[in-house]
């Protein structure tokens, strides 16, 4: 129970750097779903019955928040999520050459699964060079602050997963100590 609370408020908080801090920066418009490292991450390193339930509680909170098509971020993190759990069986996560590549992958799909829908829902929409400009940048900066975000995860997953051993570990010493003294 513990790791979903610490991920869903992780999921808060990142929600609120994205729309409350980074968006009155012109140097961030183009940033990418700041939520996708933490997606990727979960379909990596993290087993299938904890990451689902925290995929869709994250898409809906990012679909509820930007206004857009209400369940795209659902059926983006989901795909990613399952890719992640397919790319795992064929590669070693924790590789130092999966890294680099992961975000960036992630930025494009959220991205061609972005064009897919509008050519779908929108027939006369043709692709802009706004569009081809944004998602440019946004795959510039999931190459260079991709990689630190997913060792910055992985590190505070190590790091809590190892206090939280610890604690429990403290526990069951104090029960065993409770429980020969009565």
């Amino acid at each position: 129970m513990i790791p979903y609370i610490v991920y869903s408020c992780a999921c808060i908080f990142l929600l609120i750097l994205k729309t409350a801090v980074l968006s009155n920066f012109a140097l961030f418009n183009n940033f990418y779903d700041i939520l996708l490292p933490v997606v990727l991450y979960l379909g990596l390193f993290r087993p299938l019955s904890q990451g689902l339930p925290l995929i869709f509680f994250y898409g809906f909170c990012m679909d509820s928040m930007t206004g857009g098509l209400f369940g795209f971020y659902i059926l983006v993190y989901f795909l990613l999520f399952i890719a992640m759990r397919w790319t795992i069986q064929f590669l070693h996560a924790r590789s130092f050459l999966l890294k680099p590549f992961i975000v960036l992958v992630g930025v494009l799909i959220e991205n061609l699964v972005l064009f897919l829908l509008f050519v779908l829902f929108h027939r006369n929409w043709v692709v802009s060079g706004s569009f081809l400009h944004s998602v440019s940048i946004q795959l510039f900066w999931a190459a260079i602050t991709g990689p630190f975000f997913l060792i910055a995860i992985d590190y505070t997953q190590i790091r809590f997963s190892d206090w939280l051993e610890e604690k429990v570990s403290m526990e069951r010493k104090m029960e065993n100590k409770r429980d020969r003294i009565s």
